[in-house]
């Protein structure tokens, strides 16, 4: 990375003496590929370059971001491509990451990043809008996530010139992941049927493979049934919730399933049922 940022050789080098002459500079693994500077030199250093040679800084950041992209580290190329500030380019690179971070509950970090981008960015991106809205929705904010899923529908149903699409398989999958959103919209709200009815436009939209989606479907129905005091319909979404988790890789997520199934069992008096549920959760989770 030192290479790529400031075009030259010899980073290594340079950094291993750098060490050895104890400037500053402190190791972070045991194989000495990744180190800092204490963060009173870094800043001095920073003040300096900002000092002497300002219009190099956001060249400086593109370079770096661009390190990173390449080297499978998209957050910190993130981080770099807003500070450059390319908000053109961090808008591509949230939207390639978008997906992961979602699979990892990483939502709190796409909002972040969405919020530092101009709105004349993000306005003509659906799948940032659509991001957008699953971010606020993970932070129990409802207002502003059903305007943003109408505005993309009207992008959906009638496509513009002027839209930017970077991920078109994160775009084939918006119509689906729109009434998941409002499905948990809907539960968040307390409006059971709106729950199912969206719910079950997710499956009807969502392909075979989805599993993520197709599960977090079930699972939001099992919610609504079990709210309704539909005991059965609810262990029934929650099981398909948690066959969808287990096909998706989300094992861990399958454990609180496990608790709701079990919980169900107990308040119909199915005992024995609970019981096993609860067994066979602790043997996957050992």
């Amino acid at each position: 990375m030192c290479d790529a940022v400031t075009g030259q050789d010899g980073g290594k080098a340079k950094l291993t003496a750098l060490e050895r002459g104890n400037l500053f500079l402190v190791p972070l693994d045991d194989r000495r590929r990744w180190y800092r500077y204490h963060q009173l030199f870094a800043d001095v250093l920073q003040a300096r370059l900002l000092d002497e040679q300002p219009d190099d800084v956001p060249e400086l950041h593109r370079r770096a971001s661009a390190w990173y992209e390449q080297n499978d580290e998209p957050s910190e190329a993130i981080r770099h491509a807003l500070a450059a500030p390319d908000f053109e380019r961090a808008a591509d690179l949230i939207e390639l990451a978008i997906p992961a971070m979602r699979r990892s509950r990483q939502e709190a970090a796409v909002h972040r990043w969405l919020e530092l981008l101009p709105d004349e960015v993000v306005r003509v991106r659906p799948v940032l809008r659509v991001g957008f809205a699953g971010a606020l929705l993970s932070r129990g904010e409802l207002d502003g996530v059903e305007s943003r899923l109408r505005d993309v529908e009207q992008w959906l149903d009638a496509p513009s010139g002027e839209m930017v699409v970077v991920d078109d398989e994160e775009f084939r999958r918006l119509p689906a992941m729109i009434e998941l959103y409002r499905a948990a919209l809907a539960l968040a709200r307390g409006d059971g049927p709106g729950t199912v009815r969206h719910a079950r436009r997710v499956l009807d939209l969502a392909p075979a493979d989805e599993h993520l989606g197709r599960a977090g479907a079930a699972g939001l129905m099992g919610l609504a049934f079990w709210a309704s005091g539909d005991l059965e319909a609810g262990h029934s979404a929650y099981a398909e919730c948690m066959a969808g988790l287990r096909r998706a890789g989300h094992i861990a997520d399958t454990f609180g399933c496990a608790i709701a199934l079990a919980d169900i069992r107990l308040v119909q008096g199915r005992l024995g049922e609970a019981m096993r549920t609860y067994e066979q959760a602790l043997q996957s989770a050992s």
